[in-house]
């Protein structure tokens, strides 16, 4: 689908956004073919589209293909084209993306997904920047610059042969890797605030903003779906607030897990409370565990032992 919708507004407030977008300026004036890597709901696409938006190819529009779960003769016809009569229901010739994406960008959302006898013309096309068409003979040029996406770990799908090595070296020649949600926490307020901006505005609805207090707690959540879970949490919190400030009260539960309030004379935006708050949020989620909390929380057991005595942290809170 062509890239139809007006730009995002990118929160990189974090060093870990701000290295990739670092990344994404010297890539994009390039013809270089990206491989953006990450988890689900890091922002894979929005990367993509910064790319493009700041590439010569901008005026023209970029398309997207999802990857993920369409038939290899689907994929194949979706990808390079047909001819009439090349399977059952072809009853015309049609151009596929690499056709109709000629001067412009293809963006390959979760590549990883291709079956691997459809790798080997993907292959072909990113080496020789030519292609035929399913059930055809004739050659075609294509000048695409590709940006592939993916939520799996390329190099793992090659150990166990899911991955065709020489396509994956072709698709990582220029590598970014998003972060995930709780590797940037600086992102999440500003990100929090931009969502319920937003959603009070596409649902006409009222809102007074959100407490520190619950600012606090989204700030100390892991975030397993990462900023597409912040967006939902967000507007679910605002369609239940009612034009009210969003409080800790209008979070989901699950969200909400492990909270300690500040303690008498402690502000929720305090450095004490911030850090009390993430070491006892990390240790009720994985079950008071000290290792996985400390891995969580990216410090050794000794230093995770040291800040739980530190803060006054009890398996009560």
């Amino acid at each position: 689908m062509p890239v139809g919708t007006p730009a995002k507004p990118i929160i990189r407030n974090s060093r870990a956004m701000q290295r990739v977008f670092d990344l994404c300026r010297r890539v994009a004036s390039t013809r270089s073919t990206v491989l953006i890597t990450g988890e689900t709901g890091t922002g894979k696409e929005i990367v993509a589209r910064y790319i493009h938006r700041h590439s010569p190819r901008r005026d023209k529009p970029m398309l997207v293909f999802n990857c993920h779960g369409v038939p290899e003769t689907l994929l194949e016809s979706e990808l390079f084209g047909h001819e009439r009569g090349a399977f059952t229901g072809a009853i015309q010739a049609r151009s596929g993306l690499f056709e109709r994406s000629h001067r412009s960008t293809l963006l390959l959302d979760e590549v990883g997904d291709i079956p691997l006898s459809a790798q080997a013309k993907l292959l072909r096309i990113l080496q020789e920047r030519q292609f035929t068409r399913l059930g055809g003979t004739a050659t075609h040029e294509s000048d695409v610059r590709v940006i592939a996406t993916t939520q799996h770990e390329p190099r793992a799908m090659v150990g166990r042969g899911r991955f065709r090595e020489d396509l994956f070296y072709r698709l990582n020649v220029f590598p970014i890797h998003m972060p995930t949600l709780r590797e940037r926490r600086e992102d999440i307020a500003p990100l929090a605030i931009h969502f319920l901006e937003a959603g009070a505005r596409q649902n006409r609805c009222r809102q007074s903003g959100i407490t520190d207090q619950a600012l606090a707690v989204l700030i100390s959540y892991h975030w397993p779906g990462n900023v597409r879970q912040l967006q939902s949490v967000i507007l679910r919190a605002l369609l239940m607030s009612a034009g009210e400030p969003i409080t800790v009260e209008r979070l989901d539960p699950e969200i909400v897990g492990g909270f300690v309030p500040p303690q008498e004379g402690e502000t929720a935006t305090s450095l004490t409370y911030a850090q009390r708050l993430l070491v006892a949020r990390a240790l009720y989620e994985n079950s008071w565990s000290f290792a996985k909390a400390a891995g969580q929380l990216g410090v050794s057991v000794h230093v995770l032992r040291q800040l739980i005595a530190k803060l006054g942290i009890r398996r009560s809170d």
